[in-house]
């Protein structure tokens, strides 16, 4: 398996982008996490009334993960891979 090189965000769009695509792949369920996982970090980030995203709120849990979901958006499973369902 070959992994590319990785493009990290250099602008606070580029952040939000990844926030905002990160929340959409969890409302559609397509988040699996095992029970022993904490998911704090993610759960504690929140918006500031002008609707962006508040940094002060996004630990390097969630920055992570973010960052972690939108780089493997297009990723596709080999065949020798059985997907979770």
């Amino acid at each position: 398996m070959n992994f590319g090189t990785y493009d990290t965000p250099e602008t606070r769009s580029d952040f939000e982008l990844r926030f905002h695509y990160m929340h959409n792949f969890i409302k559609q369920g397509k988040l699996y996490v095992n029970a022993n996982v904490s998911m704090e970090g993610i759960l504690k980030v929140r918006k500031l009334p002008n609707g962006r995203i508040d940094f002060l709120s996004v630990n390097e849990q969630a920055r992570l993960n973010a960052n972690m979901m939108y780089h493997m958006r297009n990723f596709k499973l080999t065949d020798n891979i059985d997907p979770v369902e």
